[in-house]
């Protein structure tokens, strides 16, 4: 079989009918928080209860003015750090401050700046201010610096969030999904006794000051979704005609830009006048390759490609990373939301924003963050329907070996 390496020139494949779908995406409060940044107002973040259970203030560094700085200065600490992708602090010069990290939470703080030139003692908000905007500028090199100062760069994993759930790549993300220089300007809440803001202190400054209140843990989903803001969130690789007992099926191979895995879609003519009909089949080795009666996945597939074979529309063939990609990030979104987050990505490439779905692991709900609407769910045929009614799913021999959801 031959895969060409060039994208597919066929135009994607839409569909119309009369049936009313049923829009259940969620309000996704990322957007309010770019919308803040961008007008270089704060956005206060959140972690999780399990982790640090505390709030940052948030701004973008390269929209940092002394009257945001000076608020924020009164509302925490006063500890101003500036978060920015580790291979920008290189380039800036800016090494880990120590070479053996004793943080709990691995926060890796670079060497302290000031800007070289424009400021006085460089620890008064319009200092701190300055700095900030010098940081985020593009332009600037190492010996626009000094070191010490009174701002500290923080360095940002690669992967942002979706690594490591934490206020440092927070603030990354959210300047980068804003489309400005990724540079963050950050520092931890305190409530008026010198404790901690804890997430009901948070809330309630943020209704004061009219200022949004993010969960990095929606961060996390809005990023496993929707990409980092400069990549796609899926890859198309290649596409060929593939020859199958439920007829010609078009092939096209993506590449998952969060988890590294490559993932398939099989495509069948389309039946003019009605949404496409999904299926979305999550890999199985038992079941996909030697046919284990332990779980109703070879039957589920089949059915799905003989009913996209005769009616149109596509399965999506969800492959696992094979290097653990997933297995320390963030609790609570697991490699199941990764999968259905490049269901949906997958989906949305082909042109299928509103789809008829087959019952699976995938639901409407799990596409509906994607931007996926469904009209109504599609129905397996009588080898997987007797599969589920003898009670074989991902039963616990499958899920014991690691291999099925």
């Amino acid at each position: 079989m031959s895969l060409s390496r060039t994208r597919s020139p066929e135009a994607p494949v839409r569909h119309d009918t009369d049936i009313r779908p049923v829009d259940v995406r969620p309000w996704n409060p990322v957007f309010e928080a770019l919308e803040a940044l961008r007008s270089g107002k704060p956005v206060l973040v959140v972690d999780d209860q399990d982790r640090e259970d505390e709030g940052d203030v948030v701004l973008a560094a390269a929209l940092a003015e002394p009257r945001s700085v000076a608020w924020t200065v009164r509302h925490t600490s006063g500890f101003l750090c500036a978060p920015m992708p580790a291979a920008r602090a290189d380039e800036l010069d800016l090494p880990p401050m120590v070479t053996d990290n004793a943080d709990p939470h691995r926060t890796d703080y670079a060497v302290s700046v000031d800007a070289a030139r424009g400021v006085g003692t460089g620890i008064s908000a319009t200092d701190r201010a300055h700095t900030a905007r010098v940081l985020a500028d593009p332009a600037t090199r190492p010996a626009d610096l000094i070191r010490p100062g009174h701002v500290l760069p923080l360095r940002a994993r690669p992967g942002g969030v979706v690594d490591r759930p934490g206020h440092t790549e927070a603030g990354v993300d959210l300047c980068r999904l804003a489309g400005l220089p990724p540079v963050a300007l950050i520092a931890e809440l305190v409530n008026d006794d010198g404790t901690m803001a804890r997430r009901p202190d948070v809330d309630e400054l943020g209704r004061r000051a009219g200022l949004p209140v993010l969960d990095i843990a929606a961060l996390v989903t809005h990023r496993l979704y929707h990409g980092d803001g400069e990549h796609a969130r899926v890859t198309r690789m290649a596409h060929t005609r593939l020859p199958t007992r439920h007829g010609e099926l078009r092939a096209i191979g993506y590449r998952d830009d969060v988890t590294g895995a490559e993932h398939l879609a099989l495509l069948g003519e389309p039946t003019p006048g009605t949404y496409p009909l999904v299926a979305v089949h999550h890999e199985c080795p038992l079941g996909d390759a030697f046919a284990a009666l332990s779980c109703d996945c070879g039957p589920r597939r089949d059915d799905a490609l003989a009913r996209i074979g005769a009616e149109g529309g596509a399965l999506i063939y969800l492959r696992r990373s094979g290097h653990g990609h997933l297995g320390d990030r963030a609790a609570r979104h697991t490699s199941s939301v990764a999968e259905d987050a490049a269901a949906a990505a997958i989906l949305t490439d082909l042109g299928f924003t509103t789809v008829r779905l087959l019952a699976g692991p995938t639901t409407a709900l799990g596409l509906a963050p994607g931007g996926i609407t469904v009209v109504g769910p599609g129905r397996y045929g009588h080898a997987a329907s007797n599969a589920v009614e003898r009670g074989l799913g991902d039963t616990a021999v499958a899920t014991e070996l690691g291999v099925v959801r």
